[in-house]
């Protein structure tokens, strides 16, 4: 291989080694602070499910979230039902009022709509009319869109996130009315609604 083109590669890899170190000195230089955070909902560890998000911030204005959420990883203190199964989520924001003690695109008062999916098997805590335990697990399949809105606090690399949000569900419904991210009310309707905070790492 020529002199030439062992400088052409050399060079190549350069550029590609110093395209993230540019990237953030840009970032600093423009008063952009951290665009990404992993968060964690606390109160959802006692009701029996561990859920993580993570947040990419594509502008000063709009974000996206992914949540994956692992049913029966955690202590169900709430129902007793031994759950176990999976929960996603998934949710665009738009921040209406950024934090103006933070540079990062991820602080303030937002809307998002999310969309959320949970399928999980659980013990029923239904009694025959003996009034002994039924011990028959139940399947849970449920959907809901729900409209949001919260405010996401970042103090330096510090994320705390606080939500509630209303919107229409449908599904398999069950006997405890709990959806490790949502309840329904009436217990037999359509109507989900959702509360909750969440604390993170912002980077």
């Amino acid at each position: 291989m020529s002199l030439k083109n062992n400088f052409l590669l050399a060079l190549a890899a350069l550029a590609c080694l110093l395209q993230p170190v540019s990237s953030v000195a840009q970032d600093v230089a423009t008063g952009i602070g951290r665009r990404n955070d992993f968060k964690i909902t606390l109160l959802s560890l006692g009701s029996g499910s561990t859920r993580i998000t993570y947040e990419r911030a594509f502008s000063n204005r709009n974000s996206g979230e992914v949540t994956l959420g692992i049913v029966g990883l955690g202590w169900d203190w709430m129902n007793h039902s031994s759950p176990h199964g999976l929960l996603t989520k998934v949710a665009y924001k738009w921040i209406l009022a950024p934090q103006l003690s933070s540079s990062s695109w991820l602080a303030g008062f937002y809307v998002k709509p999310e969309f959320v999916w949970a399928r999980f098997m659980y013990g029923s805590n239904r009694r025959d009319e003996f009034g002994f335990p039924q011990k028959c697990p139940e399947l849970t399949l449920q959907m809901a869109l729900l409209a949001e809105c919260g405010y996401q606090l970042v103090l330096d690399w510090f994320v705390f996130d606080v939500y509630c949000g209303l919107g229409p569900s449908f599904g398999t419904g069950n006997s405890n009315n709990y959806y490790h991210s949502f309840m329904l009310f009436p217990s037999d309707g359509w109507l989900a609604f959702t509360a909750g905070f969440r604390v993170g790492v912002a980077f």
